[in-house]
């Protein structure tokens, strides 16, 4: 197994930390293969009901891997997007809540990883960069798809463009960013957060994931899709014990069942 990425377990939370700090966590091959096979089993490992994505080294990941960026070889080009994208693709769909905790740079596709988690906690030494324009490329790896979520579209355009830095404080004023921590406790507060997420009702959490997943979507795609996953999560054992701790005015653990 690559040490490119480390899993490490808090108890329902696994802290996944990109480990390129030499290359300050860029999506080289190596650290792709292993974030997309770190996500695979996590996805179905029962114990772990969140996870907090982070780089070590003081960045969270500069983006894409230069050295890989051979227009000469448009397939090898289209390979490694589609395993690039296939992190993005795994992110948005894994049915437990992911908090990116992001000290230092998150620039390019590193931004792009970065808006795939559900929640952003960020410090005031953060920094954000649409820096695609810098290398004359577009931006990629869903970015099109997320910032727009998160800001106006006239703002992303800018952003999008022009490769404006964001520093932490910037980036929660504009919601780029969900939660500014203290500089030096960005872990801490995501992990908090992680915890938090953790003890929620996870099939609520894979359903409300999966409907935003397919934003935007029109109003009868979203009811008919309440409708199925409203049913499944009704016959769930986590929905029958909530409801008995409703009427029985109690507490509920969901056990993800």
């Amino acid at each position: 197994m690559s040490d490119a990425v480390i899993v490490e377990r808090d108890g329902p939370v696994a802290l996944v930390r990109l480990n390129l700090p030499s290359k300050r966590n860029a999506l080289v091959p190596e650290l792709v293969m292993a974030l997309t096979a770190v996500l695979d089993a996590l996805a179905v490992d029962r114990c772990v009901r969140a996870l907090v994505l982070t780089g070590n080294g003081g960045a969270f990941c500069a983006g894409g891997d230069m050295g890989s960026m051979d227009g000469d070889d448009p397939l090898g080009v289209t390979a490694m997007m589609r395993a690039c994208q296939g992190i993005v693709r795994r992110l948005v769909s894994l049915p437990k809540p992911v908090v990116a905790a992001v000290e230092g740079a998150a620039f390019g596709a590193g931004f792009s990883i970065a808006l795939a988690c559900d929640l952003v906690v960020v410090e005031p030494g953060s920094r954000f960069c649409a820096a695609f324009g810098k290398v004359g490329l577009m931006p990629d790896l869903g970015l099109l798809w997320s910032l727009p979520q998160r800001v106006p579209m006239g703002r992303a355009r800018e952003l999008l463009m022009l490769c404006e830095v964001l520093g932490g404080e910037a980036a929660l004023a504009e919601r780029v960013a969900d939660i500014l921590a203290p500089e030096g406790g960005v872990l801490a507060a995501a992990m908090a957060r992680a915890m938090r997420l953790a003890d929620a009702s996870p099939g609520t959490v894979a359903a409300v994931k999966s409907a935003l997943a397919a934003w935007p979507q029109g109003l009868g795609e979203l009811l008919r899709a309440e409708e199925v996953g409203q049913a499944m999560l009704m016959a769930t054992a986590d929905h029958g014990a909530a409801r008995a701790a409703f009427f029985a005015k109690g507490t509920v653990r969901f056990e993800g069942r």
